[in-house]
């Protein structure tokens, strides 16, 4: 899915990009995004307590489905 023209790239540096379509400055976009990933990395553990996932589990969705290095490039 596009996100800003030609870019599709699901990173924090495109989003950030997009932000006025969302009637957002470059500074509210990053501290939403700064609070969610925060909220993200507290409380991981009780997400997956809470989802009974294994070990081997939350090491596959641990920086690769949830907060890829990729994804936080700026």
């Amino acid at each position: 899915m596009r996100i800003i023209g030609n870019h599709n790239f699901s990173q924090f540096k495109t989003c950030l990009s997009a932000a006025h379509n969302f009637l957002l400055s470059k500074d509210e976009a990053y501290v939403m995004f700064e609070h969610q990933k925060s909220v993200i990395e507290q409380n991981w553990q009780a997400v997956c307590e809470a989802a009974e996932l294994s070990e081997v589990e939350r090491n596959l969705f641990w920086r690769r489905q949830f907060l890829n290095p990729f994804s936080l490039e700026e």
